[in-house]
């Protein structure tokens, strides 16, 4: 008897080990491609690496519970465990970005992403693999070793449940706690939720991906703010067209000091710039996550909700005054939902690639030679209708990733010097796309100037463009992105936007739309278009138009800029102003007005 119980603490205690060590070495793909350092922060800190590890092996016990075979609770514990990790790898590598809770509403736009990405293997990917290939070996050879009996099973089950409903709020709910652990000295917010693991940074995020009302929110309150604004209607004779563009990934190098740089693919562009309203737009991403830009510059809030049904948007004000409302975009319809959340934010009409586009390009991120050609016959097919007209459209030709082996777009060299191949093939591809789309611009600009109907003209970018994992080309290029310094931060976030009109607009709306505009986040940036325009809009939008002379650049990464400074941290004086607009935005989000 004693010889089977000391058997059954071996198959115990090497399980347990396994486990143990398998959940520590995931942490070697937890931190990407960034700094080893974060790694040996992990070796210091006890319970950053037991956070990552109790999921684990809670999950394992459950499994155990369930099945009462060791091999089991192994294959399926580590092995789940271990396709996060590699997914969380990848996605470091490639988009700078870790993986929140909030992706898994997004796995089929994920999935098709990810297959435009060239999975690789290094070493920690091959000795993870390798260990978890040896654990499966080790526990198949143990596999008849189970706990047959239903009565230690059924308390496992409880023990184990039991604890993971104390331990998940305790632990992985706690602000402080996951405040108080890695560090908030990296450059990056990338790096300061790696700096706390993989699995830990990731459960954390369920705490944000369900909103509650803000503290101290009172509805009343919000009301009788918005009460001091009056509703206005755009007159009539003042309702031009609007024809808004979003560019993938789009921004201006030549505002980058960077040796061996040909900037002349941005001739169209500049020269655009010199007869427009122009300013920086300060995103809060990088490389990636383009719905959070476009969605901001269409409801003008700050922070995007899981729409689920009718959501207050500019698109629906325009919808209320008489315009028509639709867009374009050359790519599918489910991705980031649009299918239905454009619906959601008021669209009439909504082009994809499956419907309008696929018939007209045989490449997966078809052109600008495309696209806007067909955004200008949208418009004059409006004409006929004798409606104004708004149209947002977001292209997809400049998406990366940019071949690093040979030039895929143009042939022309860009950028020349000491760089290492991969780097100037990436930058080559990109520039030979830019000066692409740029002449594609100057056409869509020539055709409007000649049109006698007025047309105002919106264009911006999401996010900077990925260049190289863990941003190599951009440390090639001598870019650092320290983001905890004002340069660093705006040469991080910040990409251009211009707002054009014809002769037509300028003479309805007696302005030339030339000048400087603020740095702004693209929550406000529809608020230059109406100032420009000469519109003051619905309440909410003249209530963010004082928000934004105090808050122009807030990033949910924890940088603002307040009364012209930037800061990291709300000061105290306007912490007040700070739970107005975020209640301002959540009366927004939570109450349609467009019925």
């Amino acid at each position: 008897m004693n010889i089977f119980i000391k058997a059954k603490q071996r198959i115990m205690f090497v399980w347990i080990s396994m486990l143990l060590l398998f959940g520590f070495l995931l942490l070697t793909l937890a931190y990407g491609d960034h700094s080893d350092a974060i790694f040996f922060q992990y070796m210091q800190s006890w319970k950053i690496l037991l956070l990552n590890v109790i999921p684990v092996l809670i999950m394992a016990f459950f499994v155990l519970a369930v099945t009462g075979s060791y091999f089991a609770s192994y294959f399926f514990s580590t092995g789940i465990a271990m396709i996060f990790s590699l997914v969380n790898y990848y996605k470091l590598c490639f988009r700078d970005d870790p993986v929140i809770f909030e992706d898994l509403l997004y796995i089929r736009e994920a999935s098709a992403m990810a297959g435009q990405y060239a999975l690789f293997m290094n070493w920690r990917i091959i000795i993870v693999l390798l260990f978890w290939l040896a654990g499966v070996f080790l526990m198949f050879l143990l596999r008849r070793k189970r706990i047959k009996k239903a009565k230690p099973r059924i308390c496992m089950f409880l023990v184990v449940f039991l604890l993971g409903t104390v331990i998940f709020p305790v632990l992985y709910e706690n602000d402080e706690l996951y405040r108080s652990l890695g560090t908030d000295t990296y450059w990056t917010p990338t790096e300061y939720a790696v700096s706390r693991g993989g699995i830990y940074p990731f459960l954390y995020s369920i705490n944000s991906a369900f909103e509650d009302a803000p503290e101290e929110y009172n509805e009343e309150c919000i009301k009788n703010i918005l009460s001091e604004y009056e509703e206005f209607d755009i007159p009539q004779e003042k309702k031009v067209n609007v024809i808004a563009l979003m560019r993938e990934a789009y921004v201006d190098f030549s505002n980058f000091d960077i040796d061996g740089l040909d900037c002349s693919g941005y001739k169209v562009y500049h020269e655009l710039e010199e007869e427009s309203y122009t300013g920086s737009l300060v995103t809060n991403i990088f490389a990636g996550g383009t719905v959070n830009t476009e969605r901001c510059f269409l409801t003008g809030d700050y922070k995007l909700k899981d729409y689920r049904k009718n959501t207050n948007s500019y698109v629906w004000y325009f919808r209320q005054q008489g315009y028509t409302v639709e867009g374009s975009h050359p790519f599918f319809q489910y991705m980031y939902n649009r299918r239905n959340i454009n619906q959601y934010l008021g669209f009439d009409k909504y082009r994809y690639y499956e419907d309008d586009f696929e018939h007209l390009s045989q490449a997966y991120f078809p052109e600008d030679s495309v696209l806007l050609p067909e955004i200008y016959n949208d418009f004059l097919k409006n004409k006929e209708e004798g409606k104004p007209y708004f149209s947002f459209s977001v292209n997809v030709q400049s998406h990366g990733p940019y071949a690093t082996d040979g030039f895929r777009s143009g042939n022309k060299e860009y950028l020349i010097g000491d760089y290492s191949e991969e780097c100037k093939f990436a930058m080559n591809n990109y520039m030979n796309i830019i000066m692409e789309q740029d002449l594609e611009l100057k056409r869509l600009i020539e055709m409007l100037k000649d049109d006698s109907e007025p047309v105002v003209f919106i264009l911006f970018s999401d996010h900077l463009p990925w260049m190289g994992n863990g941003n190599s080309f951009y440390s090639e290029l001598g870019i650092e992105f320290r983001t905890d310094t004002e340069e660093g931060f705006y040469d991080y976030y910040s990409t251009e936007y211009l707002i054009w009109a014809n002769d037509a607009a300028k003479k309805a709306l007696n302005n030339d739309f030339t000048g400087e505009g603020p740095a702004i986040s693209p929550c406000y940036l529809m608020n230059e278009v109406f100032e420009q325009c000469g519109w003051k809009g619905p309440a909410f939008m003249q209530a963010m138009d004082d928000m934004m002379q105090i808050f122009p650049v807030f990033s949910t990464n924890g940088r603002y800029v307040v009364d012209g400074h930037f800061v990291d941290a709300i000061p105290e004086e306007r912490l007040e102003t700070m739970r107005d607009l975020e209640g301002l935005g959540y009366y927004w989000r939570n109450n349609f007005l467009y019925k």
